[in-house]
């Protein structure tokens, strides 16, 4: 008997789709002496689909992958009114959860990229915003800036 497809998909089917790649990816990089990640779902449809983010690369010593991106935002956090440990943070705007993904220099207005947690969809903020939001003192009726 043929198995039909699903009408839509659910959280479930997508944790379990991402536990698969996982498990076939790490058998592709140990082939050849590397690791592998799968990041989490992002722009989320249950309708029609989602984006996983894999990566391949070499072992750090405590046997991570590099991240270019946190690498970058450890680096310019200062410069933003922020602090390295910052990345990866999350603060609430407008009612709905963020989390930190990076920092782009070449965005002066909006320079600090986070995903909504609820759907991984990208967004840009003012990190005089994010900053505030993290100590806890800025409105949070805000909003996000913008759309990636």
């Amino acid at each position: 008997m043929t198995r039909l497809p699903p009408r839509n998909l659910t959280p479930t089917l997508c944790a379990k789709l991402r536990e698969d790649l996982l498990e076939a990816a790490k058998v592709v990089a140990e082939k050849h002496g590397l690791i592998a990640e799968v990041g989490e779902p992002r722009d989320i449809d249950l309708r029609s689909g989602f984006e996983l983010r894999l990566r391949f690369g070499i072992a750090l010593p405590d046997g991570t992958l590099f991240e270019p991106e946190r690498a970058l935002f450890e680096v310019m956090a200062d410069m933003y009114g922020l602090r390295p440990e910052h990345f990866g943070a999350e603060f609430v705007s407008n009612g709905e959860c963020f989390r930190i993904t990076g920092l782009n220099p070449n965005r002066p207005r909006y320079p600090i990229s986070a995903e909504r947690i609820f759907d991984g969809r990208n967004f840009k903020f003012t990190s005089e915003n994010v900053a505030l939001k993290l100590a806890g003192l800025g409105p949070f009726e805000t909003g996000a800036e913008g759309a990636d």
